[in-house]
């Protein structure tokens, strides 16, 4: 849906909440603390509850992304729309531009939206594509600037390009035609891949691919492997990443066009923001619709925000 569509059929509270109870509960309303169906509307208040077994009142807000926030609803609706429709991500700035909010509303509203972008793992099968990259600044000579002060996407960062370089590693993984999954590194080692493609890949019927480095030869341990000599070539027939490459290349043109730089703090919910849009590149339904379904499951805790990789936090949303 586009912005002029959401404000139309969303202009109002009431209609956000109705919406968000039918994605939530369908018709039966059910207490978030005890489970239970028997309660009643409060008429004092729009789309609050009480429930009868445990005597507590609440909204279809509780528990999810929404809750606690002052923002109104309709507008909540609305920045959801621009970001799910800025395929290269969109600044807090700008969304504060657009809506009329303050800046920190702006940046905290996007950082749970990206929190409700966060999806199950799925297992990867068939025709799977591994590779790694390297964020941060740009390289320069002479100046030597410790890890510490590492932002992602700046132009004052003094850090050496590619492998042996003290950027923040992610490796990534995705299936032809498929989803795909990453994971911040604090080291690229053979257990650590080892560890990611056990996690996200299915063995049986599955073939992975990959370039030279030394690492990825221990994964024939778990899986039949292919690989492609960049210094010869960048592809002979099937056996290429230029689909995970060209996955980077969208994040990174992403952060330097949208969000100028990041920390390394928050460059997981950053990539699960990039991971979303890729996955649901060929989604041809209500993409709104599909994320608010995902968005009234999440707890709005944002424990999340201490996280240090995108697989914590995976298993901090999904109690693992």
């Amino acid at each position: 849906m586009n912005i002029l569509e959401i404000s139309k059929e969303y202009n109002t509270k009431a209609k956000c909440i109705a919406k968000l109870e039918k994605l939530r509960w369908g018709n039966s309303v059910i207490c978030p603390y005890c489970s239970s169906k028997r309660n009643r509307k409060v008429k004092s208040e729009i789309g609050r509850h009480s429930c009868k077994s445990c005597k507590r009142s609440f909204t279809v807000l509780v528990d999810t992304i929404f809750e606690s926030s002052r923002l109104p609803l309709p507008k909540w609706f609305m920045i959801i729309g621009l970001v799910l429709n800025a395929k290269s991500g969109i600044a807090a700035k700008e969304i504060e531009r657009n809506i009329g909010c303050s800046y920190k509303t702006a940046y905290y509203v996007a950082m749970r939206i990206r929190i409700g972008m966060l999806m199950p793992d799925t297992k990867l099968n068939g025709i799977i594509e591994m590779d790694e990259s390297y964020f941060g600044g740009k390289a320069r000579k002479k100046h030597k600037i410790p890890d510490s002060d590492t932002s992602i996407g700046g132009e004052t960062i003094s850090l050496k390009r590619g492998r042996g370089t003290n950027k923040v590693s992610v490796a990534g993984m995705v299936q032809r035609k498929g989803a795909v999954h990453t994971q911040v590194m604090e080291k690229l080692t053979k257990r650590n891949l080892l560890a990611m493609l056990k996690h996200y890949a299915s063995k049986d019927n599955s073939i992975l691919v990959t370039d030279g480095f030394k690492s990825y030869k221990e994964l024939e341990t778990y899986i039949d492997r292919l690989e492609i000599n960049h210094s010869k070539s960048f592809s002979k027939g099937i056996v290429h990443v230029n689909t995970i490459e060209g996955f980077w290349s969208a994040i990174k043109n992403g952060i330097k066009g949208s969000y100028k730089a990041i920390s390394k703090k928050y460059l997981p919910f950053y990539l699960v923001e990039f991971e979303w849009k890729f996955n649901h590149r060929n989604f041809r339904g209500n993409q709104l619709d599909d994320f608010l379904k995902r968005a009234v499951t999440h707890e709005k805790e944002l424990l999340y925000w201490k996280a240090e990789s995108t697989q914590e936090v995976k298993e901090v949303a999904y109690g693992k």
